[in-house]
């Protein structure tokens, strides 16, 4: 908890209030867009244009918001020193007559001594009393809606004197969408092939496969090798540039650009120095654009042997009945569900980077920040699901939080952007819809799911991330139905070949 001069803070910060404060002030628990969509309605009002300060008293307290930057708000609020006093003497009575010490008989235990002896406790409950009393009103007649959990600095209770302490919060800007209509959009279509059936049941026989180390074996793309390095940037080893022992696959794109072409051709024992450059866009950005070397030291090459191409593989991919044939039409059928999801994927991330290119605004630096945390979060949560403990990786979480600003940015405004037109629009939820999605989303729980959806229809939260998930689905359907949309042939490959950032 911060400590100003101007306004005293508590020697010890009272953990009980910041307990309570956590629980009133549940901010970063609701899903983003249902409270982008609530928000829009009060910025409809037009937040930004309050003064740069204002102030207004509300019986024994007042308060003043002070608007610092274009989302930071600053609340002051002052407690008058008679109601100070007042509840101050009311927390003593009720301590009197609960609390016990050696050589004072209940109830007669003398008041200063009390004031002094259990100052933290009371403190802590006044500070609750009148945070309780004063924020949320202040918010409610104001029209202040928080990204996130206010700053607080507590003052410190004087007899005879105000109490006062500051919340310091950022507040959702105002966005007024436009350019989400009358849109061109592409949308590409596939007429799948037998090449790119056998293409799968290639990469599932290489999936089968198994690799074993080759003594005398040169590395070729496809295969593994188990080795040591050390990154130089300058001539100088930089975080999260080693490691010993490595499994690494030529051709994976798990490396920056150029780094696993140059292992090409090594045998075991055999030395190698790797030069690359860092791309410009790269999570780290002490590294982006520089040029680095690696020295590496290959222990062993292993080759990739595949298995036959016959009906035990088919088993082998889950199908037990029909063969190698039966695979193929799984495959088909497959393909073409895959395929038209990405091809509406695709016209989806073209309704986003249009929205994106027509609406340029500022967003609040803590709601960028929550979600970073929150895709940090994910991307640990997804490796720990592979049995990968990130915390050895050498790589901070400072470090990771810095390859997600681009991305967490972009999210932060789409889902404003999208809440703006669902207002404007007046686009509401479709429970139908809702009820389906929880249907589809729990299939795969097979006997359970009915139990599955009972839980989740009694988790107010999770119902509300549902709704969340519907409504943004709606709006994205709402623009694509507003625009112009033409149909354009591509290859399979074409369509599937994302260009997903890859590197170490």
């Amino acid at each position: 908890m911060a400590v100003t001069r101007d306004v005293p803070a508590f020697p010890v910060p009272p953990p009980s209030f910041s307990k309570r404060l956590s629980r009133m002030m549940d901010v970063t628990g609701s899903p983003l867009l249902r409270r982008l969509y609530r928000c829009q309605t009060v910025f409809r009002g037009g937040i930004l244009s309050i003064p740069a300060t204002i102030s207004l008293k509300h019986g024994y307290m007042e308060f003043t918001i002070t608007q610092k930057a274009a989302f930071d708000r600053e609340i002051t609020f002052v407690f008058s020193a008679a109601e100070v006093e007042q509840r101050l003497d009311q927390e003593l009575t009720r301590l009197a007559s609960s609390v016990r010490l050696p050589g004072f008989r209940p109830g007669k235990i003398p008041r200063k001594l009390l004031e002094s002896r259990f100052k933290d406790h009371w403190s802590s409950n006044l500070a609750d009393q009148f945070y309780r009393e004063s924020f949320p009103k202040a918010l409610t007649d104001h029209n202040l809606e928080p990204v996130d959990h206010p700053e607080i600095v507590l003052g410190e209770f004087v007899r005879g004197q105000d109490y006062t302490y500051r919340a310091t919060i950022q507040v959702f800007p105002k966005v007024e969408p436009t350019g989400y209509t009358g849109l061109t959009l592409t949308r590409p279509t596939v007429t799948l092939s037998d090449e790119d059936v056998a293409k799968v049941i290639e990469e599932i026989r290489a999936s089968q496969g198994r690799f074993e180390a080759d003594p005398g074996r040169v590395a070729v793309l496809g295969d593994q090798v188990l080795m040591d390095f050390e990154g130089f940037v300058d001539g100088q080893p930089f975080e999260g540039g080693k490691a010993e022992k490595y499994l690494l696959e030529l051709g994976s794109g798990r490396f920056i650009p150029g780094f696993e072409d140059q292992l090409v051709s090594c045998k075991a024992g055999d030395k190698r120095e790797v030069k690359v450059t860092f791309p410009a866009d790269y999570g780290n950005k002490e590294l982006a654009g520089k040029d680095a070397l690696f020295q590496c030291f290959l222990h062993e090459v292993r080759a990739r042997i595949l298995p036959e191409l016959d009906d035990e593989l088919a088993k082998k991919a889950g199908v037990t009945e029909g063969g190698l044939d039966k695979l193929r039409a799984v495959i088909r059928e497959r393909l073409e569900v895959d395929s038209e999801a990405k091809s509406e994927k695709k016209v989806e991330d073209a309704v986003f980077e249009a929205l994106l290119q027509a609406n340029t605004f500022e967003i609040p630096s803590r709601l960028e920040m929550r979600e970073r945390r929150n895709m940090l979060s994910q991307m640990k949560r997804e490796y720990q699901a592979r049995g990968v403990d990130m915390s050895k990786m050498g790589v901070s979480d400072e470090q990771l939080l810095g390859m997600f600003e681009h991305s967490a940015g972009r999210k932060v405004r789409l889902g404003l952007l999208l809440s703006a037109i669902a207002v404007k629009e007046k686009i509401e939820v479709d429970e139908a819809r809702v009820e389906e999605h929880l249907v589809e989303m729990t299939r795969a729980f097979g006997d359970r799911a009915g139990e599955v959806r009972r839980m989740v229809r009694e988790n107010e939260e999770k119902m509300a991330d549902l709704r969340d998930t519907v409504l943004q689905a709606m709006v994205v359907e709402w623009v694509i139905k507003n625009s112009t949309v033409t149909e354009q042939a591509v290859r399979l490959d074409e369509l599937m070949g994302g260009s997903g950032e890859k590197g170490k």
